[in-house]
This record gives C-alpha cells, sequence and structure tokens, in this order.
C-alpha cells in the first residue's frame, strides 16, 4: 500500500511510520520541519519511509505531498491524520488565539488533507483507508483540558459522518483512540495557556492537576502498541469504528456505560481532588 502518515517527528507518528514500512507498505512520512528527520530516517534504516514537508496546516504544502505520491505511483490507498496538538488550561484562562491554533491542526487540518485525499482514496476502493488518530479525550472531557477535549470530540464527529459517507465507495475509516501513553505530548510538545499562571483562581486547581499527570507519567503506555494497531488496521477488511486502547481506557469506558454522569463526575472529582 501507499501510506501517507501526518506527524512524523516522534510518538506515534514516527512508530506508525517505520513498523507499517517494515509491514511492506511505502510510507511517505510527513514532518513540520524537514530538518528533523534524522531520528525517523535512523528508526527507518533500509525501509521505505520517504520523509516529506508536510505542516498539516499549509495547504500548499498538503497539495504538493499528495500530488508528488500520486504522480510517482498513480494512486494513494491511505491516510493515516496522526499529527496534533494539545492545550491545557481551565476555559476562562484560553484565549482565543490559542484555541484557534488548537482547532487549525486537530480539525481543519485533518478535513482538509482528508479533503485533498478522498478522489484518490475513492479510487483505491477497498484498498483505501483514513485513519484519524483522536484520543480518550475525544470520549470523555477532564477538567483543564476542555478546549483539547472539544477538538477531539469534533474530529470524531466528522470522522464518524465520513465513515457513512464514504461506505458506498468501499473506503474504510476508523477511529483510534489513545488513552495515555509515552508521547512528546507529555513532554516537548506539552502546551499550556498562557494565562494558566500562579496569579489566576485556578491556580491550586491547575497544580493538582499536574500533580495527577505527574503520576500518571509512571504509568503511560508504550507507543509501539498504538503504532502496531494502525498497521494492523491497513489491512484490515472490516475494521470497527472506534478503538480506544491504553492504560486504564477499559475502566473509563466501563464507568461511561454504567455509570450515570453523576457517578462519572465524582470519580473524576475523586481523581482530581476538586
Amino acid at each position: 500500500m501507499i501510506v501517507l502518515v501526518t506527524g512524523c517527528r516522534s510518538g506515534f507518528g514516527l512508530h506508525i511510520a517505520v513498523r507499517a514500512a517494515r509491514a511492506g507498505h511505502t510510507v511517505y512520512a510527513g514532518l513540520r520541519d524537514l530538518a528533523t528527520k534524522d531520528a525517523l530516517l535512523e528508526a527507518a534504516a533500509g525501509l521505505d519511509v520517504r520523509p516529506v514537508q508536510l505542516d498539516v496546516v499549509d495547504e500548499a504544502q498538503q497539495r504538493a505531498v499528495v500530488d508528488a505520491i500520486v504522480e510517482e505511483h498513480g494512486r494513494l490507498d491511505a491516510l493515516v491524520n496522526n499529527a496534533g496538538v494539545a492545550l491545557g488550561g481551565f476555559w476562562e484562562q484560553v484565549e482565543e488565539d490559542e484555541l484557534r491554533r488548537l482547532f487549525d491542526v486537530n480539525v481543519f487540518a485533518p478535513w482538509a488533507l482528508t479533503k485533498r485525499c478522498l478522489p484518490h482514496l475513492r479510487a483505491a476502493g477497498a484498498r483505501g483507508i483514513v485513519i484519524n488518530v483522536t484520543s480518550m479525550a475525544g470520549r470523555q472531557a477532564m477538567p483543564g483540558l476542555g478546549m483539547y477535549a472539544a477538538s477531539k470530540f469534533a474530529l470524531e464527529g466528522m470522522t464518524e459522518a465520513l465513515r457513512h459517507e464514504l461506505r458506498p465507495f468501499g473506503v474504510r475509516v476508523v477511529l483510534v483512540e489513545p488513552g495515555p501513553y509515552r508521547t512528546d505530548i507529555f513532554g516537548r510538545n506539552r502546551t499550556i495557556a498562557k494565562h494558566a499562571d500562579e496569579a489566576s483562581p485556578y491556580a491550586p486547581y491547575m497544580a493538582r492537576l499536574e500533580a495527577v499527570v505527574a503520576k500518571l507519567e509512571t504509568k503511560m503506555g508504550d507507543p509501539t502498541e498504538v503504532a502496531d494497531l494502525v498497521v494492523r488496521l491497513l489491512t484490515d477488511p472490516r475494521p470497527r469504528l472506534r478503538y480506544p486502547l491504553g492504560p486504564g481506557v477499559p475502566a473509563r469506558l466501563w464507568a461511561r456505560r454504567v455509570l450515570p454522569f453523576e457517578g462519572v463526575e465524582k470519580i473524576i472529582q475523586r481523581i482530581v481532588g476538586f
């Protein structure tokens, strides 16, 4: 298969690109900055992984990458929308420019890139697939991460509709919903709202959330689990819509299924301490 993966500098994207190539696919690995390709190339040594300049919010780069793939191979079989950013902060702390940037990357970019790829994916028929990597935050919103959850809820809804829309053409559409995994979203790419400072009335609650995240970091999963799932889905003829996975995820889904919201709310209150 000819596969395009976004956000391949590290984390899920890097592992997806490497493992998909190891499975025999030709992988175009999108990087916001092509100068950061060394780690990817080292991990993919000897494999058919081709780094490409792809800032997902750049329309010209989207067009150039898709056109180049189709010109070289005559087709595109799979799109994995993995690139994304996070934003921590309470509702009142988040500014409009921060929220717009979040939605530009997490919602508008996958919408635009998918739209650009759809004619080629439809031509691929049953071989065609769109895999959108969202998050358990797209199923359950936590305090201090409401804006991030909003972007993932949006992508989940769009993807669910897309699955119905592409069914007549045989194109498969899947959501992969990781829980907490060891990726740069908790490290280098960790972003907090600029007004989430010590002067904020929310500061003590933000501190408690930071402590929860610090404890969580010791229990985060191996991101290769997500990559292996994505690679399996590339050739699954009848995938489900949603694939939640990760530490603590089964318990969260169980609670949502059997408890009223008030019960889940009390559990979250105990976890975060407010």
